[in-house]
C-alpha cells in the first residue's frame, strides 16, 4: 500500500476526530446557554407574578438570602423596584416591568445564540458525515487495492508441502581476532 492513500486516510481521520471534539464543545456551550435561558425564564415568571400582584394591590413576598433566612418584600409604590445587572458589573435600579423587559430582551438574545450554536452544530454534523463517508470509501478502496496486489498462494497437488525444520539453529558465537581487527560478524 502506498503512503499517499494512507496519509490521506489519516488526515481524514484527524479531521473527523477534531470535528467531533468541536461538536462536543459546541454542545457544552449550548447546554450552558440553555441553563442561563432557563434562569431568565424563571426570573421573568417571578417578575410577571410580582407585577400582577402589584396591580391587584397585594404585592409582597420574601427574598431568600441563604441559610434559611429571608427578607420581607413589600412594594413601596404600586410597582416595586429591583436592581438589575446591566452588564460589565454595572447595576441599575429598574421597576419590575423594566426588569422584565431587560430579562425578556436578554432571553431573546440568548435564544438567538442557541439557534446559532445549533446551526453550527448541524453544519459540523454534516461535515463529519461527509468526511466519515469519504474515510470509509477510501478505506474500502485501499483494502480492495491491497487484496488485488497480493495474489493468493496457489496450492498445487503435485508439490508436497516443504517440511519444516524441527530444530532451530542458534546463531553462531562471535569470533574475535587478536587486537582491534573487526570481522564480518562484528
Amino acid at each position: 500500500m502506498s503512503t499517499e492513500p494512507r496519509a490521506e486516510l489519516q488526515r481524514l481521520a484527524r479531521i473527523v476526530e477534531r470535528s467531533r471534539q468541536r461538536l462536543e464543545e459546541l454542545d457544552r456551550r449550548k447546554q450552558g446557554v440553555l441553563e442561563v435561558v432557563e434562569d431568565h425564564r424563571r426570573t421573568a415568571a417571578v417578575l410577571t407574578s410580582l407585577i400582577e400582584s402589584a396591580e391587584a394591590g397585594t404585592a409582597s413576598g420574601h427574598v431568600g438570602i441563604g441559610a434559611g433566612v429571608s427578607l420581607p418584600l413589600a412594594a413601596s409604590d404600586a410597582e416595586g423596584r429591583s436592581i438589575v445587572d446591566l452588564g460589565s458589573g454595572v447595576y441599575g435600579e429598574r421597576t419590575w416591568s423594566g426588569a422584565l423587559e431587560v430579562t425578556h430582551q436578554r432571553q431573546k438574545d440568548l435564544e438567538s445564540i442557541v439557534e446559532e450554536l445549533e446551526a453550527r452544530m448541524s453544519e459540523l454534523e454534516e461535515e463529519i458525515a461527509q468526511n466519515a463517508v469519504a474515510f470509509n470509501t477510501m478505506a474500502e478502496q485501499i483494502e480492495a487495492d491491497a487484496k488485488a496486489e497480493t495474489p493468493a498462494p496457489a496450492a498445487s497437488e503435485d508439490t508436497p508441502p516443504s517440511p519444516e525444520p524441527t530444530a532451530s539453529r542458534s546463531p553462531a558465537p562471535r569470533r574475535r581476532r587478536f587486537g582491534s581487527e573487526l570481522t564480518l560478524d562484528d
